[in-house]
């Protein structure tokens, strides 16, 4: 794989929009953490969801809700025959449905 020969500026600006998504994807889950947001919000703004939650572990999303830690999700996902390894955007349609199920989210 070779990769393209970017300006200093263009790089300096992937990096720059590279932050930005982390910063978001950290409030996201400590929003989940402290209650101030919940799963059907966050699913239902597409914006948001194509932009930061799409390429999200399931594994991190599930470990932010209040009173869960990596264990119980870990469980979670293994009940829902979901990787814990997968990113929310890569969840096959079983698997989404399931997923949707469990955390009573309505689908956009």
């Amino acid at each position: 794989m070779t990769f393209a020969n970017l300006s200093d500026e263009a790089r300096k600006k992937g990096l720059e929009k590279a932050r930005l998504v982390r910063k978001k994807r950290s409030e996201i889950k400590e929003q989940l953490k402290k209650g101030k947001t919940n799963m059907g919000k966050l699913f239902g703004d597409q914006e948001l969801f194509e932009n930061y939650i799409a390429g999200m572990k399931v594994l991190n999303i599930v470990s932010s809700l209040p009173g869960n830690g990596r264990l119980h999700a870990v469980k979670v996902l293994e009940e829902l025959k979901i990787s814990p390894h997968k990113k929310i955007g890569g969840l096959g349609k079983n698997q989404k449905e399931n997923f949707y199920k469990h955390f009573n989210i309505t689908p956009s």
